[in-house]
């Protein structure tokens, strides 16, 4: 793939296949199948066309917010289900507001939200806030978290882990540095001063891009793994996933991590990735699909598909979650949850790989799917 500025052909086709889902969505509401292509290429998942079965009865509005992340996704599938609520006959509508994992997961422990988005589990010192309550993650997708770039005359970019290291913690300062052109023999690279770009909100998207470097380049990383780190006083902040990439496409040099979707929104080129099996990987939906499922899931559904060992995988591919309480308050809040993530989960899978996400792999939905039944009231 050449990861270069007409990154925009992807996001157009993108575009054209997202108005394809949705029209067929709409037109196929009598009871039929539409067949769609799995994530990675190796085969297809026929599921059933949108049930409308009690969408009518559905009232009153969710709120959720969290992950910029899951953002493209949430915004899509929410819109979505709420038109099918809509035609059932119902009244229940979801909104989504991203404003970071942490703070997803802070709205949700004070009852502010609704449900969280978060690309992390909750952390030691976050779970006093939530108390004995019972939390249930629901896995909605995953996807790759792109090294997204601004460099003149740099269409194709190789980046191996401990090269990534050095120019996150401001150690490789230049472009033309000696660990860019191992990685790069070919290229004719400038000499442009590397601006680093980093979110400076508390975010999960953090976390999962320095638990890689973390993993991946052990004896090179230095400034540790969380949603927020102690960056370099070289570097630039920058909130949310669109602000990082708003400040790269401004920026000749610049450099930053973003998920896939907001780095298409920008037209940003995009870093071909150094992976286990030792292959430079391109972010795709289908190599997010590989590393997807390499992952090794935790009973309470918690998994990690960064830095997989497996030929193909893109290897900063983050998992991303829908936190919930098991217990609600009542019960049109109860039914309106678990109808929408329910869709989520079904239809909505469809709509991943059109957004740059990978859709989940079918034994993950399914085990997702089985946990509806805990949310009861109370």
């Amino acid at each position: 793939m050449k990861n270069r500025k007409g990154f925009a052909w992807l996001f157009a086709l993108v575009a054209v296949v997202s108005l394809l889902a949705a029209a067929c969505g709409s037109s196929n509401s009598d009871g039929g199948t539409t067949t769609t292509k799995a994530g990675g290429g190796d085969g297809t998942t026929t599921t059933a066309a949108p049930a409308t079965d009690g969408l009518d009865a559905l009232s009153g509005t969710l709120d959720g917010g969290g992950s910029s992340f899951q953002d493209t996704f949430q915004q899509q599938v929410s819109s979505d289900f709420g038109a099918l609520v809509k035609t059932a006959g119902g009244d229940a509508t979801v909104t989504y507001t991203k404003s970071g994992s942490s703070d997803g997961k802070k709205g949700l422990a004070d009852k502010t939200l609704g449900f969280a988005g978060t690309d992390s589990p909750i952390k030691d010192e976050e779970k006093a806030a939530f108390g004995t309550r019972k939390m249930l993650y629901f896995p909605i997708a995953g996807g790759p978290i792109a090294v997204a770039y601004n460099l003149k005359g740099v269409d194709v970019l190789n980046l191996s882990p401990d090269t990534i290291a050095g120019i996150f913690q401001a150690t490789i300062t230049t472009w033309d540095d000696a660990a860019i052109k191992a990685d790069n023999p070919d290229a004719k690279l400038p000499s442009t001063k590397i601006t680093v770009v980093h979110r400076s909100d508390g975010s999960g998207t953090t976390s999962n891009f320095t638990k890689y470097l973390v993993a991946a380049a052990p004896t090179t990383w230095k400034l540790d793994k969380g949603e927020t780190v102690a960056w370099p006083a070289s570097t630039q902040g920058a909130e949310k996933s669109t602000g990082v990439t708003s400040v790269i496409a401004g920026t000749d040099g610049a450099v930053g991590y973003a998920d896939l979707a907001d780095a298409a929104k920008e037209d940003l080129s995009v870093a071909n990735i150094g992976n286990a099996a030792g292959d430079f990987i391109a972010p795709t939906p289908d190599s997010a699909s590989v590393a997807l499922a390499g992952a090794k899931v935790a009973d309470d559904l918690t998994y990690s598909p960064l830095n997989v060992d497996a030929k193909g995988a893109y290897p900063i591919t983050a998992p991303t979650w829908m936190l919930v309480d098991a217990v609600q308050a009542d019960q049109a809040t109860a039914d309106a949850l678990k109808a929408y993530i329910n869709y989520v989960l079904t239809t909505g899978q469809d709509q991943a790989k059109a957004l740059l996400y990978a859709p989940l792999p079918a034994d993950l939905a399914t085990k997702a799917l089985a946990q509806l039944d805990q949310i009861t009231v109370g």
